[in-house]
C-alpha cells in the first residue's frame, strides 16, 4: 500500500511539473495596436505630368532688319496687337521708320530670345508669349484604368514650389486609342489658373480621383493578414491579453488605409507583431496609437 501511494504522489509531481514547463513555454506575441478611426479615402491614381499653357506663341518679325529695342520683358502682361520690338530695316539708300512686331495673342512674356543691336529675319523667333489663365496637363495613363476615366472627372496636382496648396481641375479630353508600345492612353486636363501661380513647364503630381468614400471607418492596410483568400483583423483583448481574430468585409483602399465595414469605430486592432499570431494567442502590448 505504501509503495504504490509513493507511485502515485510521484507520477502527480511529474504531471504538476509537466504542466508548468508548458505553461511557461506558451508563446506571447508583442504586439502594436491602433483604434479603428474614420477616415475620407480616396482611390486614386498618382503620376507626374507638366502643365503647359493653354496657348503658346513664338513672334517672328515680318522683315529683315536690326533689332533696335525690346519692349517687354519676361513676365510682363501683353496684348493683342501690342508691340513687343521695334525693327529697323535695312536697306542702302533708303531710311524706313521702326518696324513693330506684334504680339499675336493675350497673355504673358515668356522669354525674350534677342537683345537689341541683333541681326534678324521672319525666321528669327523675338519673343515667346504664353496664354496662361488656364493650363493644361497632359498624361499617360496604363490602359486598365481606360474603364474608370471619364470627361468631367476631378483631378488635382501639387507642385514642388507649393508644397501646402492643391490645384483642381476637370478632365476634357480621352485619347481613344492606346499606345501599342506602352501600353497606356493620353488624358488631357485644363486647370482655371487666373491667379497666375501654376506657370507653364512646371512638373506636376498629379492625382485622378477614381472613387471616394467618405468618413469611413478605416484601418491600416498592414493590420489586414489573409487566409485562404480571406481578410482577417486580430482584436486585442486587454482584459485576457489575448488576440481575437475577425474576419472583414472590405472596401475602398488607398496606399496606407483601408475601409473596413463590420467593425466598430474606437474597436483596438493589431498593426504591429502579427507573424504567426492565431486566435486566442496570448499578446502583450508594447505600444498603442489612436
Amino acid at each position: 500500500m505504501k509503495r504504490i501511494l509513493i507511485i502515485t504522489l510521484t507520477g502527480l509531481l511529474i504531471v504538476g511539473c509537466h504542466s508548468k514547463k508548458e505553461t511557461s513555454n506558451e508563446d506571447i506575441f508583442y504586439v502594436q495596436t491602433q483604434k479603428i478611426k474614420r477616415k475620407d479615402l480616396k482611390n486614386e491614381i498618382i503620376i507626374a505630368a507638366t502643365l503647359k499653357a493653354m496657348d503658346e506663341a513664338v513672334i517672328y518679325p515680318r522683315t529683315n532688319g536690326k533689332l533696335i529695342k525690346n519692349l517687354v520683358r519676361e513676365g510682363d502682361r501683353i496684348k493683342k496687337d501690342e508691340p513687343v520690338a521695334l525693327i529697323k530695316k535695312d536697306e542702302v539708300g533708303v531710311v524706313y521708320e521702326p518696324a513693330p512686331v506684334p504680339s499675336t495673342l493675350d497673355g504673358y512674356v515668356g522669354r525674350v530670345y534677342q537683345d537689341a543691336g541683333a541681326d534678324v529675319n521672319p525666321q528669327t523667333p523675338i519673343a515667346l508669349i504664353v496664354s496662361q489663365d488656364y493650363l493644361r496637363l497632359q498624361a499617360d495613363i496604363p490602359e486598365k484604368y481606360l474603364g474608370d476615366i471619364n470627361l468631367g472627372q476631378k483631378i488635382y496636382v501639387k507642385v514642388e514650389a507649393y508644397p501646402d496648396k492643391i490645384f483642381w481641375g476637370k478632365i476634357d479630353k480621352i485619347s481613344p486609342v492606346v499606345d501599342k508600345v506602352s501600353r497606356t492612353f493620353l488624358v488631357e486636363a485644363v486647370f482655371d489658373n487666373k491667379e497666375n501661380i501654376l506657370k507653364s513647364g512646371m512638373t506636376a503630381e498629379t492625382h485622378i480621383i477614381l472613387s471616394e468614400a467618405k468618413n469611413a471607418l478605416s484601418v491600416p492596410i498592414s493590420a489586414v493578414v489573409y487566409r485562404d483568400n480571406k481578410p482577417y483583423v486580430y482584436i486585442a483583448d486587454r482584459e485576457n491579453n489575448i488576440a481575437i481574430e475577425k474576419q472583414v468585409v472590405l472596401g475602398l483602399k488607398n496606399t496606407d488605409y483601408i475601409e473596413v465595414k463590420n467593425l466598430k469605430e474606437g474597436t483596438e486592432i493589431i498593426t504591429v507583431g502579427l507573424y504567426g499570431i492565431k486566435d486566442k494567442s496570448s499578446i502583450k502590448i508594447v505600444n498603442s496609437g489612436e
